[in-house]
């Protein structure tokens, strides 16, 4: 089936479909919305209202997050604003695939993340969201901040071009900050917080929906956990703030004993996670998958043969040995065997015929001449 008629099957016309809009403080806004007509991959939407709150805006070239369902039986797929028209009516490109919501937690893998967590007498959820959220909007403009402290002077601009501050002082403020940030020296930061040089890196089995990882502390389980990961995704590495709640947290007594100190296998599930940080998640894993699968694939293709030549057991290699002593004892019998049958024949063979009537004719003429005596 093609990508074209999967998208009709999964999002007819007359379909009611939830939009997830992206904002400036790094959350979403939800809207619902009807879908029009669909045209291949292009979706005609009808947004339920026809003005957006304020700090919510849909432009061109935005990508939304159309969704269908609920729990596991829902699916999503990802959408370019193509154009905007009247009456909030927007049409989209759709991009990628229908994913499942299921399948979110289908891709795990495990691997060594760098993670923090923070242990909290807080049981009040509205606190521990409201803290989240601070911390996400934090992070989002030091983030901001970063990226335009490493942005050149003719970039910043033509930024700000379309400000109503006068050219020549434009000018004059975009060399100043340049000139503050040289002598300040964060043209030579590179964006990294280095507060996390000093992290532990923890195994973690981690999917789009929660971790898993070994703890030194036990919680209680429906405890709710903030915690922080370091992504290390590419272009650059990504945070994750995220608030979970504890789903168990049992006993290891093989790694307490080795450790000698005791240790938790303990599980969390992500309560609060913002869905694009999720969607990092999910990729980086997915990404993880095919690159360990791409390695075992070239590693059982394209083998090496100092890797085929690595020392066997001594029983395996003994045996291997007597098998070579037997067969060239064998071969050695069968030799020695050939040569005398060969050497007795070319001694004793019998006589052809025409060796016979040879040496008859000879014995005739020796009796002849008075010979005979003298036969061979």
């Amino acid at each position: 089936m093609s990508d074209y008629l999967t998208y009709r099957q999964h999002f007819p016309p007359g379909k009611k479909v939830n939009v997830a809009i992206p904002v400036p403080q790094g959350e979403t806004f939800n809207d619902w919305a009807v879908i029009s007509s669909i045209d291949e991959d292009l979706v005609s939407l009808q947004l339920s209202r026809d003005e957006l709150p304020n700090g919510v805006k849909l432009s061109t070239g935005l990508i939304l997050d159309i969704r269908v369902g609920t729990g596991d039986s829902g699916y999503s797929c990802r959408g370019i604003i193509v154009t905007e028209g009247v009456r909030r009516e927007i049409i989209l490109r759709l991009i990628g695939e229908i994913v499942s919501n299921e399948l979110r937690e289908f891709y795990r893998i495990d691997a060594f993340l760098p993670i923090r967590y923070f242990i909290t007498s807080e049981k009040n959820e509205s606190v521990l969201k409201t803290a989240w959220k601070e911390k996400r909007e934090a992070r989002i403009e030091a983030e901001r901040e970063q990226q335009q402290r490493e942005k050149k002077p003719w970039e910043r601009l033509r930024e700000v071009r379309h400000e109503e501050q006068p050219e020549e002082e434009l000018t004059a403020d975009a060399l100043r900050t340049s000139d503050e940030d040289a002598e300040t020296g964060l043209e030579e930061d590179d964006g990294v917080d280095h507060s996390w040089d000093d992290v532990i890196p923890l195994a973690a089995n981690i999917s789009g929906g929660g971790i898993r990882i070994l703890l030194h502390h036990q919680f209680a389980e429906g405890d709710l956990v903030p915690v922080e990961i370091f992504l290390p995704a590419e272009p650059r590495p990504k945070i994750i703030d995220a608030v979970c709640k504890v789903v168990f947290s049992r006993e290891n007594q093989a790694a307490a004993k080795q450790m000698n100190r005791p240790s938790y296998n303990t599980a969390f599930q992500f309560l609060w996670i913002d869905e694009r940080e999720r969607d990092t998640l999910v990729t980086y894993i997915s990404t993880v998958q095919l690159k360990r699968i791409r390695m075992m694939r070239e590693q059982y293709l394209f083998r090496d043969r100092a890797g085929a030549e690595q020392p066997m057991d001594p029983a395996v290699l003994r045996l291997l040995r007597l098998k070579q002593v037997i067969v060239g004892v064998i071969a050695l019998v069968l030799l020695t065997g050939i040569v005398v049958y060969f050497s007795n024949y070319t001694k004793h063979r019998p006589k052809n015929e025409i060796e016979l009537i040879f040496e008859k004719g000879f014995m005739e003429y020796l009796k002849k001449i008075g010979r005979s005596n003298e036969a061979p």
